[in-house]
């Protein structure tokens, strides 16, 4: 007996989710979504790398990668079957200026999470469910350093926990030859001096890059309506809306 392919009734599904107060919400944190885009970077950055960006890599497969993260673990992503071939890693925080700081490493009962590692303090609920804290004395650069020997149009993507505006602050120069940004956007004091998300879009709307779409967003864990983040697209404003997907 062949087995039947389950249908879904999209408009039972919505009727239902209207009903309860809720709506479904895409995740666009897809390749084929951002591709879409017709995004052309010569180069893509990935910052904050921990265990890789798979959607990001498959979007522009044939791109030159420079992957950076503070943690050395991290440098195991070039043996990742996901990661392009023209990738190198930088063993490095990015920030506004050059020098070293402090990483915040969080441990609960489930062991090391490497990818809520950190420059800045969290103050949100999910550091009561943190049982150590490992600190590293790590290097810092700025991504106007490091991108300087990395010519043409940027892509970048920046997930540092918090420390998002400051790795932007040390990236003038790179940001005015910058086609698209994806950023993880705190809407909640996740951390300490945590800039608020009108300083970030503000800052990178000077440098000609303009909110353009939310591929994935994170609620408050505790069953609000609030989001606590959302990963956001910028792009040229010239840039065309994404493209219909094929059928």
């Amino acid at each position: 007996m062949a087995l039947q392919t389950a249908q879904i009734d999209r408009t039972q599904v919505n009727r239902f989710l209207r009903r309860k107060g809720l709506t479904a919400i895409a995740d666009k944190s897809k390749s084929g979504h951002l591709q879409r885009y017709a995004l052309m970077p010569d180069v893509v950055f990935d910052v904050g790398v921990d265990l890789g960006t798979p959607f990001l890599y498959e979007a522009f497969p044939d791109t030159s990668f420079v992957l950076v993260d503070p943690r050395a673990e991290s440098r195991a992503v070039l043996k990742d079957v996901n990661t392009p071939k023209k990738a190198q890693f930088f063993e490095t925080a990015l920030g506004r200026t050059q020098g070293r700081m402090t990483l915040n490493i969080p441990f609960s009962d489930k062991g090391e999470h490497g990818a809520m590692a950190s420059l800045s303090t969290r103050t949100d609920r999910i550091s009561s469910s943190f049982t150590r804290m490992e600190t590293r004395e790590v290097s810092v650069t700025t991504l106007d350093m490091l991108a300087a020997d990395f010519p043409g149009r940027v892509g970048l993507k920046i997930d540092t926990e918090g420390f998002e505006d400051e790795v932007l602050a040390g990236a003038t120069e790179t940001l005015k030859r910058t086609d698209f940004v994806i950023l993880e956007l705190s809407l909640t004091q996740r951390f300490s001096s945590i800039a608020p998300p009108s300083q970030i879009i503000t800052r990178l709307a000077a440098a000609g890059l303009e909110f353009r779409d939310v591929l994935r967003m994170t609620g408050d864990g505790k069953g609000g309506g609030a989001p606590r983040l959302m990963d956001v697209l910028f792009t040229r404003w010239h840039t065309p809306a994404p493209a219909k997907p094929k059928t």
